[in-house]
């Protein structure tokens, strides 16, 4: 299968090359989306930055949001000037820009779908900043306020959607006025409504005069901060890690501005980077999102790649059973390409379920050493030693945790090749 090069497959001693794209289009994988876990120090980070470099030396861009600061070498190599956002630099993007109706949608399908996204980026920002889930009169008062923005409430008759943003659904959250025959219909008074959406109101209020202002309150719906004919757009967020919570709204905020013009017909195939995103997976609305975003893939073109440490992670999102753990494990299952680097004892259960492994394979799971990784697309199993070039090297080992762990990276070659003959060809 063409594609660009990663390293060693470690079972036949071959060249492994590796396009989504490619595998997509011959029925490999299902789903053109990616995952990579790994513990810290295992190379998770170094293949990201390289699967980077190395598909835009042939023509692939890519879009990133980067959080800790941590690719500006990356984008200084290939002459990206990553987008800085933060309290008083000057620039803004809007979250809540459309993306615009692929020929495959009819106008009612774009529609729906425009204000699907839109809803679960105001539900998931609000829910962060209350640290709760919505009620269902909030939810109701900002569903109201966004088709009041954009003109789709009943009577407004508009033939197109007029632009939306925050400060914009914002300024509705209180035109009751204009709602009085949809609450008559929901047997809702006005006054209840605004008293019972106050505490939604309120937390809207703070993002875009507060945590979030004078990044993410743009009301036009252009991008003309980022360069879509460069090789790549980073979204540089290290300003405004503040705290937690705050970070999650900055970085999801970031890529819902980049998706409408990522989400474009005709526009080329394109990588789109989820660093930690499992700070967001937390959150139902957000993680609806992701699903959303997954779906379009296939439509757009797009390799969406997940990076976070460990499955268990999921752990945190809800507890077993509920709503949120049924929606990270169906984004999970509804991802193609999965790739775990080297994993803790107690992770591997969950890998094993989620990667569909064998016993022995989940085992050499504990034995991976620093750049190798095992490589799951579809039915097919590899395990990959990642080789970096000379150029490479300094770009993307800028980790001081890179270092050896003790039992793994150093057990001796004896040792490694039993563990690896006694994976060979069982399910792979």
């Amino acid at each position: 299968m063409p594609g660009v090069y990663i390293g060693i497959d470690l079972y036949s001693r071959a060249s492994f090359l590796f396009d989504p794209w490619k595998l997509y289009e011959a029925g490999v994988i299902t789903s053109p989306n990616g995952l990579i876990i790994g513990e810290i120090g295992s190379g998770k980070s170094a293949l990201n930055k390289s699967l980077l470099t190395r598909f835009a030396a042939i023509g692939v861009p890519f879009s990133w949001v980067d959080i800790k600061d941590e690719y500006t070498p990356v984008a200084q190599a290939l002459g990206v000037e990553p987008l800085r956002l933060g309290p008083g630099l000057g620039v803004k993007l809007n979250p809540l820009a459309a993306v615009q109706r692929h020929p495959e949608q009819t106008d009612e399908e774009w529609r729906a779908s425009t204000k699907t996204r839109r809803m679960a980026l105001l539900e998931g920002l609000v829910h962060v900043r209350l640290d709760r889930p919505l009620t269902m009169t909030e939810r109701t008062a900002l569903e109201l306020a966004l088709d009041t923005a954009t003109g789709e409430l009943p009577g407004m008759a508009r033939d197109q959607l007029a632009p939306a943003s925050l400060p914009a659904v914002l300024a509705q959250m209180t035109a009751v006025d204009r709602w009085r025959d949809q609450l008559r219909d929901l047997g809702v008074d006005a006054v209840q409504l605004l008293d019972e959406s106050r505490d939604a109101r309120l937390a809207l209020h703070n993002l875009v005069h507060g945590s979030l202002k004078g990044m993410f309150d743009a009301e036009d719906e252009t991008t003309r901060y980022l360069d879509w004919t460069a090789p790549g757009t980073i979204v540089n967020l290290s300003a405004v890690r503040s705290d937690q919570a705050v970070t999650v709204m900055a970085m999801v905020c970031a890529h819902s501005a980049m998706e409408a013009e990522l989400m474009r017909p005709g526009a080329s195939t394109r990588i789109v980077g989820y660093d930690e995103a499992w700070l967001a997976m937390r959150y139902v609305p957000l993680l609806k999102r992701f699903q959303e975003q997954w779906k379009l893939a296939r439509m757009y073109g797009l390799f969406n790649l997940l990076t976070f440490h460990r499955l268990s992670d999921l752990q945190a999102v809800g507890q077993e059973g509920s709503e949120a753990v049924r929606l990270a494990r169906g984004l999970l299952e509804d991802t193609g390409v999965k790739i775990a680097y080297r994993q803790t004892e107690a992770s591997l259960p969950l890998t094993r379920e989620m990667f569909g492994l064998t016993d022995v394979q989940t085992q050499l799971l504990k034995y991976l050493r620093k750049g190798s990784a095992m490589w799951r697309l579809g039915g097919r199993t590899f395990v990959v030693q990642h080789l970096l070039s000379s150029v490479e090297t300094p770009l993307v080992q800028t980790d001081s945790r890179m270092r050896a762990v003790h039992g793994v990276d150093d057990i001796d070659d004896d040792e490694w090749e039993r563990l690896m003959d006694d994976s060979l060809g069982v399910g792979s």
